[in-house]
């Protein structure tokens, strides 16, 4: 039996095998991920808390960061160039984040071998960057992000494997 506490198992559990249906309808190649998540995540963060005494609970002051990616059903992504990814953040058990003072992105479609710095750009309260997958058919993307709001409370976090180039 599979170790409760491992939360890749319950990706196992739903992993289609090719030429197979997955629950969501959307059939399978061989070999895609269709549906599981990234292969790991790795998040540091600076923020400032100070105890509300007229509270009982509250959250604490960190965002986490939100990837808007132009994906297809099958979670993959064009191996094309100009791509936008939006560039947003939410808090943590009510805690409204400020408004995005930066933002960054880099990709890599080797493993973090290689970085590509993405052009961002600040569109209303969020931003989009702008990165190039073409050539890259096959590969997995890593992102890399740095955010901070305008309270001072940021992330930096690495998503290992965040989606497919098809």
């Amino acid at each position: 039996m599979a170790h409760p506490l491992r939360p890749e198992t319950a990706f196992e559990r739903y992993r289609p095998k090719p030429g197979r249906t997955p629950p969501n309808g959307t059939p399978s190649r061989s070999g895609a991920r269709c549906g599981r998540g990234p292969h790991s995540v790795n998040s540091y963060r600076e923020f400032t808390s100070k105890p509300e005494t007229s509270v009982y609970s509250q959250g604490i002051p960190i965002p986490f960061p939100r990837y808007d990616l132009p994906e297809d059903g099958p979670k993959t992504l064009a191996a094309t160039g100009g791509q936008q990814i939006g560039l947003t953040a939410t808090g943590h058990a009510g805690y409204p984040p400020a408004a995005l003072t930066s933002a960054t992105l880099a990709n890599s479609c080797d493993g973090g071998v290689t970085w590509a710095g993405a052009r961002v750009s600040q569109q209303g309260g969020g931003r989009t960057a702008t990165v190039h997958h073409a050539g890259a058919s096959g590969a997995q993307v890593t992102l890399r992000t740095d955010r901070t709001d305008a309270h001072g409370d940021s992330v930096t976090r690495t998503v290992v494997g965040a989606d497919d180039v098809r």
